[in-house]
């Protein structure tokens, strides 16, 4: 209980910092909803009743409908202000709020946390369910607050009526309230456990309509076929999880709508009233007409309440799994402010291992390498060598289960991580092209249109990486939108053309190293070319990293490092590893050799 409250006010607090006004008219439209309805179905009909009963003049139930009127006509026209107006300005404020929380985190946690199936399972449910969770939350409040005005307004008058009644609202109200929250942690469970099969349900259905995968299906029938089972299996699977929890569902349904509300209230109350009124005497007609139809009303109060507490454990294991995502402590953190100086620095490698889980082998053992300032460095193996977990390393993104990395002969742990970062320029081989300008996809940040130097700085990086005839054929130049998903006139690239973007990124960044990871790999070999002495020329004076199965474009590099089961076997110049005759010769003859006989 103690988490459950801790949970709720911890979204109260988001909520009510985001839009005061809104969260106000939440707590009024649930009170004044609730006031309205007692007034005109209790306390209006016992008073027309009884004018009735004791032949008082019909002028006096006539003045006291009126007035309920005119309650009813005020209410309604403040409602339609904040319904029609304040809600769907501020409403949006509460999911944004929450989802700026969450994305925030999300690109500030560490790359370990998506290797994780568990984590990482929790982070897709934190930001599906984020939105659900507030205006579960939102309904939890209204149902609260209407509960209790029931209680303390209808409860009163039954107190000063008939307070015998009480007692067989009690005892259908404690009983609901333990079944309430059996039923909801069944559901609970239920959705936990279809949770994974509905990410499979989704992945099929996006491979159904993304453009990614059109192509393949129509070539390769056999994989739509094979999608279509594993649905065919997902719902089957679901199907069997609802059934199973079914049975539970149906009796303890029963027993909390029948036995303990229906039968109780409607039966049992009804017939002691019926006797108190009729045989003893000892309430008028219209008081116990008003008790009668009061019941539905504290049976609905009593159902709500009673469901308020199991629904809040329900969404406070939602909550939970958004804050321990939003309390994540990343290890991968700044230990010190220190900057980057202006020179370019020494990297060194020392002793250096890493694995992606403690379950799982080493992906990097022992590595112990120096590069020099400006030093040209190919990094070459097969695939599962470990190239690209060690640039990673570099860039940390990853820490080192053991042994250092130093730049400039300082642990680079000790530098700040955003400082450290903006030093280093990359190009993935899994680069993104986003839904936003040319420009934007260069820079990777809003850029000002009005600033002449950036601008001319993104032209130029764009014509160095190849794209500028591509370029000039564009209307809007820099401020093309790509991708047609959120502009019609958008423009979608091609792959080739996608990876001159990404490589324009990191000329403009000018970082003091380059990693460039396959730049060339959905390249022609003329675009290869060019990019190699654009890349020849942008890289003067900087330490670069290159990652690449061509080793046609490994010759001129500096040193050449090869790769094996995540250790360094071989490093040399080009003509120094052919003539050792070892692994790296292999890939050549393999690869190039006979074109360079």
């Amino acid at each position: 209980m103690k988490e459950t409250m801790s949970n709720h006010w911890f979204l109260w607090k988001l909520c009510f910092k985001a839009t005061p006004k809104y969260m106000g008219f939440v707590i009024y439209d649930a009170i004044r909803y609730q006031l309205l309805v007692f007034i005109e179905h209790t306390l209006l009909i016992r008073y027309v009743l009884y004018c009735a009963e004791y032949h008082e003049p019909f002028y006096k139930a006539a003045i006291a409908v009126g007035l309920v009127f005119l309650a009813y006509v005020i209410a309604f026209g403040i409602d339609g202000y904040f319904r029609h107006k304040l809600e769907l300005r501020e409403k949006p404020k509460l999911y944004k709020a929450l989802k700026e929380k969450l994305y925030n985190k999300a690109a500030s946690i560490d790359l370990e946390c998506y290797d994780n199936p568990d984590y990482y399972n929790d982070l897709v449910l934190s930001v599906a369910e984020s939105d659900n969770t507030i205006n579960r939350f939102l309904d939890l409040i209204t149902l609260a607050i209407k509960s209790i005005m029931i209680f303390l307004t209808t409860g009163i008058f039954y107190i000063l009526v008939d307070a015998v009644g009480l007692v067989f609202i009690f005892i259908s109200f404690i009983a609901s309230i333990f079944i309430s929250k059996l039923l909801n942690k069944i559901n609970f469970e239920v959705r936990n456990a279809i949770n994974p099969l509905e990410k499979k349900k989704n992945y099929v259905n996006r491979t159904f309509y993304l453009k990614d995968y059109a192509k393949e299906l129509r070539l390769h029938g056999e994989v739509g076929d094979i999608l279509e089972n594993d649905l065919y299996e997902s719902n089957k699977e679901i199907v069997e999880i609802q059934k199973k929890a079914g049975g539970k569902r149906t009796l303890l349904s029963f027993i909390k709508d029948f036995v303990f509300s229906s039968f109780i209230l409607d039966g049992l109350y009804v017939a002691y009233l019926i006797f108190k009124a009729v045989v003893l005497h000892a309430i008028d007609y219209s008081s116990a007409v008003v008790l009668f139809n009061r019941t539905g009303e504290m049976r609905r109060g009593m159902r709500d309440l009673s469901s308020v507490i199991p629904k809040a454990n329900e969404n406070s294991m939602y909550i939970t799994k958004i804050r321990d995502f939003i309390n994540y402590e990343p290890k991968i953190v700044s230990l010190s402010d220190k900057k980057i100086e202006e020179s370019i620095g020494e990297i060194s490698l020392e002793d250096v291992s890493f694995a992606y889980s403690e379950n799982v082998p080493n992906t990097l053992n022992n590595i112990t390498l120096k590069v020099k300032p400006g030093e040209k460095i190919a990094i070459v193996g097969y695939n599962g060598a470990g190239k690209t977990t060690l640039v990673k390393l570099l860039m940390r993104l990853y820490d080192p289960v053991s042994g250092t990395i130093k730049y400039a002969g300082q642990d680079i742990r000790e530098y700040d991580i955003d400082e450290y970062r903006k030093n280093i320029g990359v190009i993935f081989q899994d680069f993104q092209i986003y839904g936003a300008m040319l420009s934007e996809n260069v820079v990777m940040d809003d850029i000002d249109e009005s600033d002449k130097v950036m601008r001319e700085g993104v032209t130029n990086a764009l014509i160095h990486s190849g794209f500028g005839d591509r370029l000039a054929s564009f209307e809007r130049g820099l401020d093309t939108p790509l991708t047609t998903e959120f502009d019609k006139e958008g423009i979608n690239l091609s792959g080739g053309e996608g990876q001159k973007v990404a490589i324009a990124r990191s000329f403009y960044k000018n970082a003091k190293v380059l990693i460039m990871d396959e730049p060339s790999s959905a390249l022609d070999p003329i675009a290869e070319y060019s990019l190699n002495k654009a890349m020849e020329e942008m890289s003067v004076g900087k330490t670069v990293f290159y990652i690449s199965h061509r080793l046609s474009t490994t010759r001129d590099a500096d040193r050449i490092i090869m790769l094996e089961k995540g250790r360094i076997i071989e490093q040399g110049s080009h003509d120094e590893l052919i003539a050792l005759g070892g692994k790296y010769n292999e890939m050549w003859e393999a690869q190039a050799g006979k074109y360079y006989a």
